[in-house]
């Protein structure tokens, strides 16, 4: 079993567990090399995959060229939302029938404009996409999905321990921002999601 990952924690922990073989892609170079690699090595997978400097809007040719079994996004898709046809095409480039896809993504359920409060925590300089949106990206794209969830109630309570600890040591949160993303979840502004699809 071999899977490409965006998340270098999750990466190295599925392949503790399984034994797989990986390749994550992450765009920050400085983050690739001192945070993924070094924690596979630590971890003692680093034999079984790698991690490469890359965007997944323009994957580098030796990881399109492969074929996996399983393809995971975490957490990173809706950073792409204004790129999402790239993103879906690379994705669709490393499968084959058989692979599984499952991405976790946020999505909004209002106006983006509606959102700016959020926004000083995501800092995005284009809307995130709502359910709709990307569904019908989705659809237009060579992947089909297979299943959705939103699992936002299943976050909220982190989220609350989240905004405790972070008003401890920032009242007005001014630096800490995180509790402004558990706000937008328990007012229903945005949404923790996950897709599953696969190659039509």
């Amino acid at each position: 079993s071999s899977g490409i990952n965006a998340e270098y924690g999750y990466t190295v922990r599925i392949a503790e567990m399984t034994g797989c073989r990986y390749t994550g892609v992450d765009l920050n170079l400085n983050y690739v090399e001192e945070e993924c690699k070094k924690l596979a090595e630590s971890r003692g997978v680093a034999e079984q995959g790698e991690f490469i400097h890359g965007s997944m809007t323009d994957l580098p040719t030796r990881v399109r060229e492969q074929k996996y079994s399983h393809v995971i996004s975490l957490g990173s898709m809706y950073y792409v939302h204004d790129k999402l046809e790239g993103f879906l095409d690379n994705v669709a480039s490393c499968c084959n029938k058989d692979t599984k896809i499952f991405v976790w993504d946020f999505i909004r359920n209002v106006e983006w404009s509606e959102c700016s409060e959020l926004n000083k925590h995501l800092k995005m300089k284009f809307p995130i996409l709502s359910k709709e949106e990307v569904l019908k990206k989705i659809e237009c794209s060579e992947l089909e999905l297979t299943g959705f969830e939103d699992v936002t109630k299943f976050i909220i309570p982190g989220y609350k321990v989240m905004e405790r600890e972070c008003r401890k040591r920032d009242p007005e949160l001014k630096s800490l921002t995180y509790p402004l993303l558990g706000k937008a979840f328990m007012n229903g502004l945005v949404a923790y999601v996950y897709y599953y699809l696969k190659l039509q």
